[in-house]
């Protein structure tokens, strides 16, 4: 491990781990994977706490979601700080939409269970890892 010094703080520079660049790598995934959805299905909203917008400011709503997987993907890749932020924040907010989703939409729920499980779970990871994010 090597440090540095920069404007007299001592700076580590350690190689980013695997499993941030995995999740960051996911993250891109599902961004390219939400553009494709959009694009095939014009007609399709987002539901977001409970309800969709219609029109182009729904679908304008939907590329918003795809941009952000970029962003927190990039910054996982590099281990960035400000990444750890937003994905704690992005991940709170779908967890709160996904949940207000589930008492006021009709079922069937189970990728809305799932979804709030696994964020749950990745948020808990990334936690446990927010030591490494340095950049």
């Amino acid at each position: 491990m090597s440090q540095a010094f920069s404007n007299g703080k001592i700076e580590t520079n350690r190689p980013v781990p695997y499993d941030l660049i995995f999740f960051g790598v996911l993250m891109v995934v599902s961004g390219v994977m939400d553009i494709y959805i959009i694009f095939a299905n014009p007609d399709y909203r987002l539901p977001v706490f409970g309800m969709k917008l219609e029109g182009p400011e729904g679908w304008y709503l939907n590329l918003v979601f795809p941009l952000f997987h970029f962003f927190i993907g990039y910054g996982l890749v590099f281990a960035r700080k400000w990444a750890y932020r937003l994905f704690v924040g992005f991940t709170i907010y779908g967890i709160l939409s996904a949940s207000v989703n589930f008492l006021r939409l009709p079922p069937p729920h189970n990728i809305r269970t799932i979804f709030i499980i696994i964020s749950l779970a990745v948020l808990g990871y990334l936690y446990a890892r927010r030591a490494h994010f340095n950049r």
